[in-house]
């Protein structure tokens, strides 16, 4: 100690310091020192006194004068308060600022309100609160009065701001020093360092490389490196990430090779994870509870931290703890095709603090592969007991390798984010994303049991949910069995009675929190959408006859870039998730008159049930629609037993025994404790085993696959990594933390920033775009935005591309004819009554002007000597046009863009082309908030108008043209795309598929109904089903159904974002 010091209180001495030292987290005692003291968490006022002298006299961290915020060194507290922005530089406003709110009283959602107060009003204790700028728990997140967001009071605090970034590590590297003068060293320039990130990742052989790099156009490059051999080891000077290590597990089971585990620090994954720059705006600290209104009665489940499982882990740690959920997925998967049967089980690890929407990209790399875990060959005799061994095995391997996590999750550990700042944070089990095999092992228990829930085989057909198979269900039913684990067989027949699978030391014992019914959820693509194809499916073809559902799937109108089931479905093999969907998108409305309408009941229940529990932000009372789904399915389940559809390999099956009908249950408790189930779908970590598996295995030299496969991804990463680093540093908007900032100007106005123009600008955001290698949804809604702002004379008027509601709407540049006479589009087109459409179009916007136009109305009727005269010839025609939405849920999210026809008669086509659109029809509608509600819509033949609810109109479009002037003429109306639709009038809804009817709305003497309105007032692509009775006509194709079908089924199934609007449309009726 230094003198001119204050001493030790007479009760302490270095003996004792160094004790307390031992007693911290074994990554960071100094940082529970800062923790205890701003949380002031003691025992009593003797070890306050003798804590506070640690912290001034032995550990003499440089703090704010103004906040008390702590630093690690004395430059970063005059930096501090050098920022003009900051709470310590406006001392004196913000005084006045809580001055005038000091009398109102905020509501706080911790239960401790007593211990609260006493905190706050301490004269002794250190300052928890730090700026505003930095520390998440300011007013702001807080509970308030009519707030829909009810936060965690005193979770998610932030210690420090001088951690290590990202670009802090990448500076810390041994080369750091080199790369002052040139940023991509190894390499001599960004160009040799794009040369040699697009060979080492490309899938050539080192041979390749070598003649590559001596082709003599390369070798005028005059690069640094000549072969693959030298750019390799170029590679591994760059920045690496977590290490691998190998250790090899004994057994007292004899095995024909020796069991080695390939695994990394998960620590390392997760803080590689927690601070990766790309997600530095896409990370939740404190858990939340959102409500659909400010009374707060209708919970909304979306992210993991607005579920119950985040709030109740908060409660466990001490004030000011961050709660990282740890997700894990873990499946067998094939290294090789065909041959050499060789298998790979590789342990991803996520973090569920990661926006749902990012985590679930798959270009985002939110997975990392954490461990190879080992396939081993047992020479046990028996094969029922080589399988106990290979459970007990994974169990070994993954307490091996989770134990860091396991240890944080009870002591904490200090960790940084991806923008420095410091917290204390703790690792508990939020999910584990496996299939059903997987989840049984992992729960103990054996086949034919649910691993969620305490139901076996013969309760899988109940229609309620079975007490849950909790932890300490588990732990005690293992508990007590007595017999030794070491006799495999005697312990195997005890374990009979209580359906575990002799697993004795389950990985998740030591884990706190860790339970198995909380992380073990109901999973989309294994459970919901393997039991449509494995079940449902199956009993359609049953009940309707192989033949004729085939034909009606063969006979549907193909739709653009969606698949077409032109040999039906009967005889399809190894089908993939997206084949499952893209079948449910048409079966409910398919077996609609064919098969019994108590079966139709049963199968659009199931049908809602995985369209309702995808919804990405479900609420209270859409929980209740999958319950009340559900039941509905139970109830009306017997006609499946009654119709022989449950069929085995030679007959009938005559139980219910199927588990994944079972996990269906768990749906609705799942989302309330883990938020959306959408979320923890395996379709990213299935995909992640091709980038994380079987691209580094084509690498190989198909010899010994795990450490090879190893050294790829540790290479990998380098470059990625490396790419990341450099990217940033390069970005001209990029600033070196360790130059003295100067004064930052105010934002002019916050609030008139275009959110999308604000994420574009940001380096890191616009990062995360650039480095997606999968295909990229073309983004209409800007690409109108950047017309509208660069106003050049070379832009076609009108635009191609323009906005229209909350659809953006494209045409080609080049129109699929020009010059097409109006008479001849008529004929071609078959629309007798075109001059007559357009001649009141004109009329009508003359006289009102930009206003939106219905469809329907009475009809003119020309006379003969006077035909309708237009001051036009010709017009320009398009036979697609592509409409873009956003997600219903989310507006930030762009969908990808629908292409509809409207094509006249041609080849394959005879009666031409046309699809159904949504058509608005009055002003203060918009789609689709508005939804479709109401019951009828008809033509009223008193008026000739079609009713019409909430302003929207179903249409078919049959026409896409834009007027062109008489040579030498000038325009004399309003220049703009127009389509001719005809009107389909909305009925009543069909009560076995609850979807609405349409018909052909038609005059009286049969005439359709056809209006001429702008191609602005076009909002969504539309899927129809033909009714087609018991026995589909014979005659019909997929060209010609929907021509000579006079009544559709509106397929509210064929789009997930639809069906939300028409739930939640139908819901506020």
């Amino acid at each position: 100690m230094a003198e001119g010091k204050s001493s030790s209180p007479k009760w302490c001495d270095q003996a004792a310091f160094n004790s307390i030292c031992e007693l911290g987290p074994v990554y960071d005692p100094v940082g529970v020192f800062r923790l205890r003291l701003c949380v002031g968490e003691f025992k009593d006022e003797e070890e306050r006194e003798f804590m506070g002298w640690i912290y001034d006299e032995l550990i003499q961290v440089p703090t704010c004068p103004n906040c008390g915020k702590v630093f690690t060194k004395d430059s970063s507290v005059t930096r501090h308060l050098s920022q003009p922005r900051t709470s310590c530089h406006s001392f004196i406003r913000d005084i006045v600022d809580i001055l005038q709110f000091a009398e109102v009283e905020r509501p706080l959602c911790h239960a401790s309100l007593e211990a609260d107060a006493i905190m706050h009003n301490s004269d002794d204790h250190l300052h928890a609160d730090f700026d505003n700028d930095f520390n998440p728990i300011d007013d702001d997140f807080r509970a308030a009065e009519g707030s829909l967001e009810e936060w965690y009071e005193g979770a998610g605090m932030c210690y420090s701001e001088d951690g290590q970034t990202f670009l802090d590590l990448f500076d810390a590297d041994e080369f750091a020093e080199y790369r002052n003068e040139n940023l991509f060293y190894p390499f001599a320039s960004k160009e040799e360092w794009e040369i040699a990130d697009f060979l080492l990742r490309s899938p050539l052989s080192m041979a390749a490389i070598d003649m590559f790099l001596k082709l003599p156009l390369i070798q005028k490059l005059h690069l640094s490196f000549s072969n693959a051999r030298d750019l390799r080891s170029r590679a591994e000077m760059l920045p690496s990430g977590p290490s691998w290590k190998c250790q090899i597990i004994p057994s007292t089971h004899p095995t024909k090779y020796p069991i080695r585990l390939f695994w990394r620090d998960p620590i390392e994954c997760l803080e590689s994870l927690f601070s990766n720059p790309l997600f530095h705006d896409k990370l939740d600290f404190i858990p939340r509870r959102v409500y659909s209104t400010a009374a707060h009665l209708v919970r909304v489940y979306s992210e993991w931290m607005t579920g119950d499982a985040a709030w109740e882990m908060q409660t466990q740690f001490p004030r000011g703890a961050t709660v990282l959920g740890t997700v894990l997925s873990s499946d067998k998967t094939n290294i090789t095709t065909m041959t050499g049967a060789r298998l790979a089980h590789p342990l991803l690890l996520g973090l569920a603090n990661i926006h749902m929407h990012t985590r679930t990209k798959l270009s985002s790399k939110a997975f990392l592969l954490t461990a190879l875990l080992p396939i081993p060959k047992y020479l046990y005799p028996n094969q029922r007991m080589r399988g106990v061994l290979e459970d007990r095995l994974i169990h070994e391997c993954l307490s091996i390798v989770l134990k860091p996590l396991m240890k944080a999750a009870e002591v904490g550990i200090m960790m940084s984010d991806p923008v420095g700042n410091i917290w204390h944070c703790f690792t508990p089990l939020a999910a584990y994303i496996v299939d059903t095999p997987e989840a049984a092992m992992l729960a103990c228990v054996r086949g034919k049991t649910s691993p969620f829930t305490m139901a076996s085989y013969l309760q899988f057909g109940d229609s309620f949910r079975h007490p849950p198979r909790t932890r300490s269900i588990t732990l005690d039913q293992l508990a007590s069995i007595t017999v030794d684990p070491t006799d495999l067989e005697a312990y195997f027949d005890t374990c009979t009675e209580s359906r575990l699978n002799s697993v004795c030391a389950p990985f998740w014992m030591n884990w706190p929190l860790a339970d198995p019914s909380i992380f073990l959820m109901s999973e989309a693509l294994h459970h919901w959408h393997k039991e449509f194809f494995d079940h449902d499916c199956q009993w359609c073809l049953v009940a309707v006859g192989a033949s004729e559902l085939d034909f009606r799937f063969s006979i549907l109108q193909p739709v653009a870039g969606y698949r077409h089931f032109a040999g039906g479905i009967s005889k399809l093999k190894q089908v993939t998730g997206r084949g499952h969907r893209d079948i449910q998108r048409y079966i409910v409305g398919l077996i609609s008159g064919a098969a019994p309408r108590r079966f139709v009941i049963a199968i659009r229940a199931l049908m809602d049930v995985r369209y309702l529990a995808q919804s990405p932000a479900p609420d209270d009372d859409l929980l209740e629609s999958i319950d009340q789904a559900l039941l509905t399915f139970h109830q009306n389940k017997d006609i499946i037993m009654t119709l022989g559809a449950r069929m085995g390999a030679k007959k009938p099956i005559e139980n219910w025994h199927i588990p994944k009908l079972e996990f269906l249950q768990s749906i609705t408790s799942g989302t309330r404790n883990v938020g959306a189930l959408i979320q923890w779908s395996a379709d990213a970590t299935e995909h992640a085993h091709v980038s994380e598996i079987k691209d580094p295995a084509r690498h190989t030299n198909n010899n010994d696959y795990d450490p090879q496969i190893c050294q790829h991804l540790d290479r990998d990463e380098k470059l990625r990594r490396f790419a990341i680093a450099t990217t940033l540093k390069s970005h001209p908007t990029y600033h070196d933390p360790n130059d003295m900032p100067g004064d930052v100007p105010e934002e002019e106005d916050e609030g008139a920033i275009d959110c999308d123009e604000q994420e574009q600008d940001d380096p890191q955001t616009a990062l995360l775009e650039e480095m997606n290698q999968t295909r990229v949804t073309m983004n209409y809604f800007s690409k109108a935005r950047q017309i509208v702002a660069a106003r050049d004379g070379a832009i076609s008027h009108p635009p191609r591309t323009f906005i229209a509601g909350g659809t953006a709407i494209h045409l080609n540049y080049n129109p699929s004819r020009t010059g097409v006479s109006v008479d001849d589009v008529a004929t071609n087109f078959n629309i007798p009554g075109l001059h007559v459409a357009l001649s009141e179009f004109l009329l009508r916007d003359a006289r009102e002007r930009g206003e939106v136009y219905g469809v329907g109305g009475p009809r003119r009727r020309p006379l003969i000597d006077h035909p309708p005269i237009l001051p036009f010839d010709r017009v320009q025609l398009w036979h697609t046009v592509r409409l873009q939405q956003t997600s219903f849920h989310h507006s930030s999210i762009i969908l990808p863009a629908q292409t509809v026809h409207a094509s006249p008669p041609g080849p394959g086509w005879p009666k031409g082309r046309q699809d159904a659109v949504l058509v608005n029809v009055e002003g203060g509608s918009v789609w689709p908030e508005s939804g479709l509600t109401g019951e009828n819509f008809f033509i009223d033949m008193n008026t000739y108008k079609p009713s019409c609810f909430e302003g929207h109109a179903i249409c078919e479009l049959h026409l896409i043209m834009r007027p062109m002037p008489r040579r030498g003429s000038r325009i004399t109306w309003r220049d703009q795309y127009l389509c001719y639709v005809q009107v389909l009038t909305i009925g009543s809804i069909d009560p076995a598929t609850e979807m609405i009817i349409l018909k052909r709305a038609k005059y009286t003497d049969g005439t359709p109904v056809g209006n001429i309105v702008p191609l602005r007032q076009l909002r969504s692509f539309i899927s129809l089903i033909p009714q087609l009775g018991d026995v589909a006509d014979a005659r019909f194709t997929k060209a010609t159904s929907m021509h000579y079908s006079q009544s559709f089924l509106l397929n509210k199934y064929f789009d997930k974002d639809f069906y939300y609007a028409h739930y939640h449309a139908s819901r506020s009726q």
